[in-house]
């Protein structure tokens, strides 16, 4: 008898379910009536995060953002609210992003103020999620109630969050986005003939339509 097999499959079947047990113990989304299920359906804290970015950028003004796009793959996200004690769902991806933004706006700008998801692309696994930031929302409704209002210029950053390390704070860098992005953003504005984005269905990654996600 080989007695190093039966300890090798002994360790991977108390892997195996190790593994079930973590993510039975996960939480999930929460619904709402008639299984509505809102943006805030995450009901946890906002952990502590940490924002980096090189040394160039350390000293720019990010009050003044305008758009935020935050790239992940689908398994960060997994290990992410893993981190946070929730069961990634990617039939339901719109509570996770919320909470993906609400990590940034933590991190970057303060609790109260919110990004809100105006659209995304898929390529591969990675995904784009844009926002708009509560200064660009409120320069839009200035500009609709006073017609003609100028729009301030596109500040764009992209995100990228960390993998979780257990027992340190979650981590994400930001930089300012490359030119493809604004352009793209500016074009949908052009498009749409909407400046607050509010609209499904426009582009922000070259030529990729947004609302099309891969089977996991």
């Amino acid at each position: 008898m080989d007695t190093n097999t039966n300890n090798a499959d002994a360790g991977h079947a108390t892997n195996s379910s190790e593994s079930k047990d973590d993510e039975t113990s996960l939480r999930t989304i929460t619904k709402g009536p008639l299984g509505y299920i809102g943006n805030d359906a995450i009901d946890a804290p906002v952990p502590e995060v940490r924002a980096t970015t090189e040394e160039r950028f350390r000293d720019s003004d990010v009050s003044n953002l305008t758009h935020v796009v935050i790239q992940v793959t689908v398994s960060r996200q997994r290990d992410i609210f893993r981190y946070i004690g929730y069961k990634y769902d990617w039939n339901q991806p719109g509570p996770f992003w919320h909470f993906l933004g609400k990590m940034v706006t933590k991190a970057l700008l303060d609790d109260n103020a919110e990004l809100r998801e105006l659209n995304f692309v898929a390529i591969g696994r990675r995904e784009f999620i844009a926002s708009t930031t509560p200064m660009w929302r409120a320069a839009v409704e200035a500009k609709k109630a006073a017609d003609g209002a100028e729009l301030p210029p596109l500040r764009v950053i992209e995100v990228n969050f960390k993998k979780p390390q257990p027992g340190k704070p979650l981590e994400f860098t930001w930089a300012p986005a490359r030119p493809l992005f604004a352009a793209k953003i500016k074009q949908s504005n052009t498009q749409a003939g909407n400046p607050d984005l509010d609209h499904q269905g426009t582009q922000v990654v070259g030529g990729i339509v947004l609302n099309r996600r891969l089977t996991p």
